[in-house]
C-alpha cells in the first residue's frame, strides 16, 4: 500500500520532471502530434472559407426571399441561382449540419430545399447569380 505522502511527493516529482523549463514554453511535439495539429489548422481554414462564401450566397438568397415576402406576404416558392451560388449552399448546409435535399424538377433542373424555398440551379445563368423569387 502507498502512503499518502508517497502519493503526493510523486505526483510532485513527475510534475517537476515533466514541466518545460520555460513556463511559456509548449510541450515538445512528435511529428504525429505536430501532423495533427496542422491537420486540425487545415480543417478549419476550410470551414471558414466555406461558411464565408455560404454565408454570403445565403445573405443573398434572404434578400430575394425578403423582397418577395414583403411583395407578397410570402416566401417564394422557388429562387433561381448560378452554379457558385448552388455549391455554396450546398457547402453551407453541409457545414451547418442540415439535411441536404437534392432533387431534379420535370424539365431536368437540380434544386436543393433552403428554408421555405426551393433553389433551382440554372447553369445558363452567370456563376453568382441569384434571381428573384417566383411561384409555379
Amino acid at each position: 500500500m502507498i502512503s499518502r505522502r508517497d502519493l503526493l511527493a510523486s505526483g510532485v516529482a513527475a510534475g517537476a520532471v515533466m514541466a518545460p523549463h520555460d513556463a511559456g514554453a509548449a510541450p515538445p511535439q512528435n511529428d504525429e502530434t505536430r501532423y495533427f495539429n496542422e491537420m486540425i489548422l487545415e480543417l478549419r481554414q476550410i470551414r471558414r472559407a466555406v461558411s464565408i462564401e455560404g454565408t454570403q450566397a445565403i445573405t443573398n438568397i434572404r434578400a430575394a426571399q425578403r423582397t418577395y415576402l414583403k411583395n407578397s406576404s410570402r416566401f417564394p416558392e422557388f429562387i433561381d441561382v448560378g452554379y457558385d451560388v448552388f455549391q455554396s449552399v450546398v457547402d453551407w448546409l453541409v457545414a451547418v449540419r442540415q439535411p441536404v435535399t437534392i432533387s431534379r424538377l420535370g424539365d431536368g433542373r437540380y434544386t436543393v430545399a433552403l428554408f421555405a424555398s426551393t433553389i433551382v440551379l440554372r447553369p445558363d445563368f452567370p456563376d453568382s447569380y441569384v434571381g428573384q423569387g417566383y411561384d409555379k
